[in-house]
């Protein structure tokens, strides 16, 4: 077992349309052109995430509530940036809340969520296929406007099986 942690960031579009709880935050409002996040397992056959953390480029911290969505294989999804997240279930591992309102920063604003299962807080289990990855999407859970081209940088720390 190793303590690690591993990132992946985006580029939300230039615009600043307030988004609804339940809307997908990505990189391009075309569905056929989302990118979702990649994370890159350093090592290891499985990953248990025990929490996640999100740095947001603008400051913002009104209704700054969001859902991190991980998945084995990258999903696809339905709609782009501002529409209803909704994507494929192949892969899927589960979700992290992450409220980050209350953390705002002179440059940034950054939060923290913890892998809930049952009302109980304990590591959500991903076993890795061979390329040792994750990916990951981001939902609005709250009516959030952002700021014109923000950048989301999500951070997962867990351990790491051999």
């Amino acid at each position: 077992m190793q303590i690690i942690t591993c990132s992946a960031n985006f580029t939300r579009p230039n615009d600043t349309t307030a988004y609804a709880s339940g809307d997908l935050i990505a990189d391009s409002t075309t569905a056929g052109s989302v990118t979702p996040m990649t994370f890159s397992v350093p090592y290891g056959q499985g990953l248990k995430v025990w929490r996640a953390g999100i740095l947001k480029s603008g400051a913002t911290a009104t209704n700054a509530s969001f859902r991190l969505h991980l998945y084995k294989d990258s999903p696809t999804v339905t709609n782009g940036d501002n529409g209803a997240w909704l994507s494929i279930v192949a892969g899927y591992q589960g979700f992290i809340d992450i409220v980050s309102s209350g953390q705002t920063f002179s440059d940034d604003n950054a939060g923290f969520g913890v892998y809930v299962n049952n009302s109980v807080f304990a590591p959500m289990l991903s076993l890795l296929d061979k390329d040792r990855k994750l990916y990951g999407l981001l939902e609005a859970r709250a009516a959030y406007t952002p700021a014109a081209q923000e950048v989301f940088t999500v951070t997962l720390i867990g351990e790491a099986y051999v």
